[in-house]
C-alpha cells in the first residue's frame, strides 16, 4: 500500500505533484527549478534532469543546455526506467530553509525521491575557492525502483563531446576549458555511448545513493563518499539557514516573499558581489521569435530594485558586497555609466550569435553577449544614485572616493538629461527621449540632493537641485499627452509605456495625482491582460513578432495601487501575478496569460525584484508590519 505524501511543517510550501510524459521535445519554461551556490546555478526540471549548466561561473561555457537545443545541449538525468502503464508522477518541493530540491519519484509501487543542491561556500574565503559541486542524492523511499541515470555533458554550447578518462571505481573525469570536471558516485556509470554516462541501478526502500559533479582545478574538491555528500547537505543547509532570507520577513505574501528572497540570493556572485539578471540566455520572449537575449549579466537599471530587496528585509551582508561591487564596476568607466557588467566588472560585451543551438523550441538565434552594452541608458544614473542613497539611509556609508564619484554622476546627468536615449527597454536607434530615462534623471539629481542632506556627501548641491526642478517640470509638461489622457512613453509621443507607473516609486509625482490615476487606467486598458501588462504596444520598438506580458510591470501595477491607497486592489493584482509563477512560486521574465506559459529567460530576477518591491509596498501602505530578523 502505498504511503501517504508527508505533512509539511510550518512555512514549508506543499510538495507539487505533476503526470510525467516520456520527455518529447522541450519541457515548459515553467518545469524548472533553480539550485545553485551563488557562483553558477543549474536547473532542473520536474522529470529529474539537469537541463542547464554553466561553470564556473554563471557566464561561462555551458556543461548542460538541452533547454536550448534538445539534440546537442546535453543533461544529467536521474528518474525512473520505466514508466509503469503511464503512473508515474513527480512531487518536488523545496527545503524551509535553502533551496534544496526534493523531487519524489512515484510508480505504482515504488517511491524514490532524489534530492539535488549545490554545495554552498561558507564564507568569502571559500566562495573565492574553485570547487562548484553538483551533488544528487538518490533515496529509496517505498518498494523498488529502477532508477535510470543520464549523464552527457556538452562543451562549447553544444559543439564539442566530452573525453572521458576512468579515474577508479565510480569517478570519471574529463578537461573543460583548461578546468577539470570529475563525475563520483556509488554508482557504477559505464560509457555507453557517444559523450554519455550511464547507468540503471534497482533502488529499494531504505537504499541510498549518491552522483556528484564538480569543476575543479587540479582535480581536487570533489565529494568522495556517500558519508560526505550527506554531511555537504548539512553544512549547506546550515550556512543558507545564517543568510537568513528564509525568516527576514514577517507579512503578507510571506511564503511568496521568501522564495523571491531565495531567488535573488542564487543570482549573487559572491566572490565579487554583483547581482545578475537570469542564470540563462537564449530562452525566448516569444516561441519562434528572435528576442532571445543573453541575461547573465548584471543591469545598473535593476540594481536599485534589487539592492532594496536586501535592504529592507535586513539582508545587509548582500546588500553590502552588491553595492561595493557596483561602486567598484562603475569606477572603470567614471564618470559616465556603462549598461550592462559582467559579475568580474568587464562592460566589452561584444554580442555573436551561436550556430551551434537550435534554440528553445527552434526560436533562434541563440545570442552570446548582449549587445545593449553599447546603449545609451539614462536612468542608470537614477538606479545607481538612488542605490547610493538607499544605502546610506539604511546604515551604509560611502567611502570618499565613492561619494566624489557619485556626484560626478550627477554631473553627467546635468550636462545629458537632455538627450535622447534608448530607454529602460533597450530599443533600438532611433533614440527617443523616454519618459522613464527623464524621470530618473530627476531622481539621480533629487537622490544627490538628499545625500548631501545626510552628510554623505560635501557638495554645494543648490545647481542640482535647480536642475532637477527642470527636470520635473519638462516631464509632468510634456510627457502629458491630451489625446490619449496619459503620461506617455516619450516626451511628445502617444505611445504607453508600462514603465511611467513608477513615477510616484520615484518620487517625482504623487499616486493619487489625477494625471497619475488616468495614467494607470491608460495603461491597464491598452497594454492590459487581466492582471498581466505589455511594456508597450507591438511594433513600437521596431521590432518585429509580439512579445508577450512582462511579469515586472504587473508587480509595478500593483507597487502604484498601493501608493495610491487602493490597497485592496494593490492585494487582488499581487495575488493574480503570483497565480502565474510555477509550482514553486518562480517567475521568468515573461507570461503568457492566454498559454499560461512562462516565457524568457528563468528565473528572472527583476521579476522576483519587483515581487518583493509590491508586497513591501503593501505591507507598508497597510500598516502591516515587517520584522526583518537580521541586522
Amino acid at each position: 500500500m502505498k504511503k501517504p505524501v508527508r505533512s509539511q511543517a510550518d512555512g514549508e510550501k506543499p510538495y507539487a505533484t505533476g503526470f510525467l510524459p516520456e520527455r518529447n521535445g522541450y519541457l515548459p519554461i515553467g518545469d524548472y527549478a533553480i539550485i545553485g551556490d551563488t557562483r553558477t546555478a543549474a536547473l532542473v526540471a520536474r522529470d529529474g534532469s539537469i537541463d542547464w549548466f554553466c561553470g564556473p561561473d554563471f557566464d561561462d561555457d555551458t556543461l548542460f543546455c538541452r533547454l536550448a537545443d534538445q539534440y546537442r545541449g546535453g543533461y544529467f538525468q536521474i528518474a525512473l526506467a520505466a514508466r509503469d502503464g503511464g503512473a508515474a508522477t513527480t512531487e518536488r518541493r523545496y527545503d524551509p530553509e535553502a533551496p534544496i530540491l526534493t523531487t519524489a519519484h512515484r510508480s505504482r509501487d515504488a517511491e524514490v525521491e532524489v534530492t539535488d543542491f549545490m554545495i554552498l561556500p561558507r564564507d568569502l574565503a571559500q566562495a573565492a575557492s574553485f570547487g562548484r559541486t553538483i551533488v544528487r542524492l538518490i533515496d529509496g523511499k517505498e518498494g523498488s525502483a529502477l532508477m535510470r541515470i543520464s549523464l552527457g555533458p556538452r562543451l562549447q554550447y553544444g559543439a564539442e563531446l566530452p573525453k572521458f578518462e576512468r579515474d577508479g571505481a565510480g569517478r570519471w573525469w574529463f578537461r573543460h576549458d583548461g578546468d577539470i570536471v570529475v563525475i563520483d558516485g556509488s554508482v557504477e556509470l559505464a560509457n555507453t555511448r557517444r559523450g554519455f554516462l550511464e547507468a540503471e541501478v534497482m533502488v529499494a526502500e531504505n537504499e541510498h545513493h549518491y552522483v556528484t559533479l564538480s569543476v575543479t582545478q587540479g582535480g581536487e574538491g570533489y565529494v568522495t563518499s556517500l558519508a560526505e555528500a550527506r554531511q555537504s547537505l548539512g553544512r549547506t543547509r546550515a550556512t543558507w539557514a545564517e543568510r537568513g532570507f528564509a525568516d527576514s520577513y514577517e507579512g503578507p505574501f510571506a511564503a511568496q516573499m521568501k522564495t523571491s528572497l531565495m531567488v535573488l540570493s542564487l543570482l549573487v556572485h559572491a566572490p565579487t558581489g554583483a547581482v545578475i539578471a537570469s542564470p540563462t540566455m537564449g530562452l525566448p520572449e516569444v516561441i519562434g521569435g528572435t528576442r532571445n537575449y543573453d541575461y547573465r549579466y548584471c543591469w545598473l537599471r535593476d540594481s536599485y530594485f534589487v539592492l532594496n530587496a536586501f535592504l529592507d528585509q535586513g539582508l545587509t551582508e548582500e546588500a553590502g558586497a552588491f553595492f561595493r561591487w557596483l561602486m567598484a564596476a562603475s569606477r572603470t568607466s567614471a564618470p559616465y555609466l556603462e549598461t550592462l557588467y559582467t559579475v568580474h566588472r568587464d562592460s566589452k560585451i561584444g554580442l555573436r550569435n551561436l550556430r551551434t543551438l537550435e534554440g528553445y523550441k527552434a526560436s533562434a538565434p541563440v545570442q552570446l553577449g548582449n549587445g545593449a552594452s553599447t546603449q545609451l541608458q539614462l536612468d542608470a544614473y537614477g538606479s545607481i544614485l538612488m542605490t547610493a542613497f538607499s544605502y546610506v539611509q539604511k546604515g551604509g556609508h560611502l567611502h570618499p572616493g565613492e561619494a566624489v564619484r557619485v556626484v560626478r554622476f550627477g554631473e553627467v546627468v546635468m550636462d545629458q538629461w537632455t538627450l535622447p536615449d534608448n530607454g529602460i527597454w533597450e530599443m533600438p536607434d532611433p533614440r527617443r527621449h523616454h519618459t522613464y530615462s527623464k524621470a530618473m534623471c530627476w531622481a539621480a539629481l533629487d537622490s544627490l540632493v538628499k545625500l548631501a542632506e545626510l552628510g554623505a556627501v560635501s557638495e554645494d548641491v543648490d545647481r542640482f537641485r535647480q536642475e532637477r526642478d527642470e527636470i520635473r517640470d519638462v516631464v509632468l509638461r510634456e510627457a502629458w499627452h491630451d489625446e490619449i489622457g496619459a503620461f506617455a512613453g516619450a516626451l511628445g509621443s502617444d505611445w504607453l509605456d508600462a514603465s511611467v507607473l513608477l513615477l510616484p516609486r520615484i518620487g517625482i509625482i504623487e499616486a493619487d495625482d489625477p494625471r497619475m490615476v488616468a495614467t494607470y487606467d491608460r495603461i491597464r486598458e491598452r497594454l492590459g491582460n487581466g492582471a498581466h501588462l505589455r511594456r508597450y504596444a507591438d511594433g513600437v520598438d521596431g521590432l518585429e513578432g509580439r512579445e508577450a506580458t512582462f511579469n515586472v510591470c504587473g508587480f509595478w501595477a500593483a507597487d502604484y495601487l498601493a501608493r495610491a491607497g487602493r490597497l485592496e486592489e494593490a492585494e487582488a493584482q499581487i495575488e493574480a501575478m503570483l497565480a502565474a509563477a510555477n509550482d514553486l512560486g518562480l517567475m521568468s521574465e515573461e507570461y503568457d496569460p492566454d498559454a499560461g506559459l512562462q516565457l524568457g529567460n528563468f528565473p528572472q530576477g527583476l521579476s522576483h525584484a519587483g515581487m518583493i518591491a509590491a508586497i513591501s509596498a503593501l505591507a507598508e501602505a497597510s500598516g502591516e508590519a515587517r520584522f526583518p530578523k537580521k541586522g
